[in-house]
């Protein structure tokens, strides 16, 4: 039996729990099951730091580990402040992908995610100065996570593209592959298959690269809303990259399911 609550952010859904006993990869596959389990793109678990405020630990739905997720830290720090684990204002959450400055307020919170790394060695990417797969570019950036950024029109079907750039022997661990519609300066449109848990409604890091990138093609300006399946999110380019949205509690309760 296992106490649960579940948020999501934009539509990226996140099952919050305290630490177990059972291994986190196998409990991660059992309960984001959509049909034996809760459901849920990953689960977020909460332990003390000892470099910051808080440390998240985050597993895909698969069970794969993931540096970071920009939308389930909004939920995990939600989940905090509803708990009084953390309080309103700046906070620090430890990640695999180092410490992030949090901005915990009532109804949005903004992450502070640095400078994206923009050259990748072969152990991310192969063959980084130029990645054209399918006659497709695939600008290729470590923003929390590993990202590829593909600039496309209304008109592409990307349903088949999805899981094969993800998985393509070009990125040795797998990559997020983030599809950007350009609406105008101020707007993009982005649909991110990611690895470890598919098609999803929304990727926060994902949506931070995308506005980044096009940003620095000269397409966009400092200041994007990126528009996702699952709702909307603010994105700040200037020293910083700024990640703003929502977290929402979805419910609680007991999972009573088998977990193997």
């Amino acid at each position: 039996m296992i106490r649960f609550e579940k948020y999501h952010g934009t539509g990226n859904d996140f099952i919050l729990i305290v630490p177990q006993s059972e291994d986190s990869s196998i409990l991660a596959k059992r309960l984001c099951d959509r049909h034996f389990g809760i459901g849920a793109d990953g689960i977020l678990i909460p332990y003390p730091s000892k470099v910051a405020d808080i440390k998240m630990e985050y597993f895909n739905s698969d069970g794969s580990p993931a540096p970071m997720c920009g939308n389930g830290l909004r939920c995990f720090v939600r989940y905090c402040l509803n708990h009084g684990i953390l309080q309103k204002g700046p906070v620090t959450v430890e990640t695999l992908a180092g410490i992030i400055d949090v901005n915990a307020q009532d109804e949005l919170i903004s992450l502070s995610l640095g400078q994206p790394l923009l050259d990748l060695d072969s152990e991310y990417v192969i063959d980084n100065d130029e990645v054209i797969i399918d006659e497709l570019t695939l600008h290729t950036l470590f923003l929390g996570t590993l990202h590829a950024v593909v600039i496309v029109n209304e008109s592409l079907d990307i349903q088949p593209l999805g899981e094969k750039l993800s998985y393509h022997p070009r990125f040795p661990q797998a990559i997020n592959v983030n599809f950007v519609q350009v609406i105008d300066r101020k707007t993009i449109k982005v649909t991110t298959h990611e690895r470890g848990a598919g098609w999803t409604l929304s990727c926060g890091t994902g949506s931070a690269a995308s506005a980044f990138m096009t940003n620095l093609l000269g397409l966009t300006d400092d200041e994007v809303t990126v528009l996702v399946p699952g709702g909307q999110l603010l994105v700040h380019c200037n020293d910083d990259v700024i990640l703003t949205g929502p977290a929402i509690k979805i419910a609680s309760g007991v999972f009573e399911g088998e977990l193997l």
